[in-house]
Formats: C-alpha cells, sequence, structure tokens
C-alpha cells in the first residue's frame, strides 16, 4: 500500500472521458465483508489452519466493519448474517463451518451477490477462499461474474489452486481444469478492483488474510459523477501520477 497521495496524483476516465473528482478520502472507511468459505472436501486437510487465519482476520477489523460468514459445499449456507459483534462471527466459523463434498462456487458467488450485499450501504467486500474448482450447482461462471458486477462489490481471492500443483501430480486433463479456475478467480478479482493470494503452505493462510486486511485499511475512497451519463457497461480506468504505480480497482460498472 502506498500512503500520502494526494486527489491531484489521480486521474478517471471513465468510458475514455477523464472526470472530475468530486470526493476525496484516505481515511478508513467502514467496510460490509462477506467470508466465503469454500468447504468442499478438497479443502477438509486445511480446514483447522482456515479457521484459525479468518478468525485472526475478524479480530483485526474495525469496530464499525459488519462482517456475514458463507460457506458452500453441496449446498450454499449462511452460517452468520450481518453482524458487528465478533463473537457471533467466531462461534460461526469455529462451529458452524463444516466440510461437503462437492464445490458449489459459483452459486456461492451468486449468493452472496444477489441475496447478501444488496442489504448493505457503503464498501462491499467479498473475500473468497477456495481451490476455484466448481463441481456443483446450476449456476454458471459468466452468471456468478455479472452478479458480482451488479452488486458493486470488490472481491480478494485466497487461491488454493497452486497448492493442488504442488500436492498431486496432475494428469494434463486435470491441469486444463486447475487453470481453468485460477482464470475465472483472477477474472473476478481484477474486474471488481481486489487481487489473488496464492498461500503455499498452511501456515502461510494468516499472513494472507493480513495482506487483505491491511490493503482495506489503506484504501482510497475516490467518487465523481459521470459525465455523460449514460446506460450500458462503462470502463474505468484510474492512473496516478507520476506513475509507477499498480492501481486496483474496479473495471467499471452498469449506468443507470
Amino acid at each position: 500500500p502506498v500512503a500520502g497521495l494526494e486527489a491531484d496524483a489521480f486521474f478517471i476516465y471513465d468510458n475514455g472521458v477523464r472526470q472530475q473528482i468530486t470526493s476525496f478520502n484516505r481515511r478508513r472507511a467502514p467496510a460490509n465483508v462477506v467470508l466465503l468459505l469454500d468447504a468442499s472436501g478438497s479443502v477438509f486437510s486445511q480446514m483447522r489452519f482456515i479457521r484459525a487465519a479468518a478468525r485472526r482476520f475478524v479480530q483485526g477489523l474495525s469496530d464499525e466493519d459488519r462482517v456475514a460468514v458463507v460457506q458452500f459445499a453441496d449446498r450454499v449456507e449462511v452460517l452468520q448474517d450481518w453482524t458487528q459483534d465478533r463473537a457471533a462471527v467466531e462461534q460461526a466459523i469455529a462451529w458452524r463451518y463444516r466440510p461437503g463434498e462437492r464445490t458449489t462456487l459459483y452459486e456461492g458467488l451468486q449468493r452472496v451477490a444477489a441475496d447478501l450485499l444488496p442489504r448493505v450501504e457503503g464498501r462491499r467486500v467479498v473475500i473468497l477462499l477456495t481451490d476455484g474448482i466448481d463441481t456443483g450447482g446450476t449456476t454458471r461462471a459468466d452468471e456468478a461474474l455479472a452478479a458480482i458486477r451488479r452488486a458493486e462489490a470488490t472481491v480478494y481471492v485466497v487461491s488454493l489452486t497452486e497448492r493442488l500443483r504442488r500436492e498431486f501430480r496432475l494428469a494434463p486433463e486435470a491441469e486444463r481444469v486447475v487453470s481453468g479456475a485460477e482464470a475465472f478467480l483472477e477474472l473476478v478479482a481484477t474486474e471488481s478492483g481486489g487481487r489473488v493470494i496464492s498461500p503455499l503452505r498452511d501456515e502461510d493462510l494468516e499472513r494472507a488474510y493480513g495482506a487483505i486486511a491491511e490493503e482495506l485499511r489503506t484504501q482510497y475512497i475516490v467518487t465523481y459523477r459521470p459525465q455523460p451519463r449514460a446506460g450500458g457497461w462503462h470502463e474505468v480506468r484510474v492512473l496516478v501520477a507520476p506513475g509507477g504505480y499498480r492501481v486496483l480497482t474496479r473495471r467499471g460498472y452498469e449506468g443507470r
């Protein structure tokens, strides 16, 4: 994270047209955070470390943040609805997070975007932990991505796909499946303004969640009114002067 930038360092383009910044905030704004946890059989051996890392992450959030916990396996389950009660969140992670067999990843993203996120105002963040391979459910990848776009949420991905390569000798067909999963996770993260972190060891999970927590604490909130206003998809580009920075921001939104 880069601290200390001022508003005049930012240049915003909406569908290629430079925009006038109407507000600029470097203070940490409260966030609505969904912990979306893979509970399929493929992550069963890491569950103890996943619980510990998720609980430590929650402990580091601001008192003003709201949290919900959702798991997906054979079905999508809300383990804890929106709350600021940290004890309730930790109890949900410790006692309700349980393994299944299948991976309803796309359905999990779609359900969170359609059912949970519209009920809160302000910053919407999804922290997705998964190996990325959808093995069940009726939702398609493009439907899940479209739902996240409509919800205007930022998705951070803690990806376990690289660990599959390290732990197993993948046949060519399995390698194609894993590569496809990685491509989808990267697309969801980059389009929404988040990023993908790939911990290779169980003990790296806590560092991954810690890195995301630090980014949430050090974001710039920059707003503008689109000119000209129009419906359809708007591509957003943000540049920072004098250059050399990597900017994480949503790639666009649906105009109204």
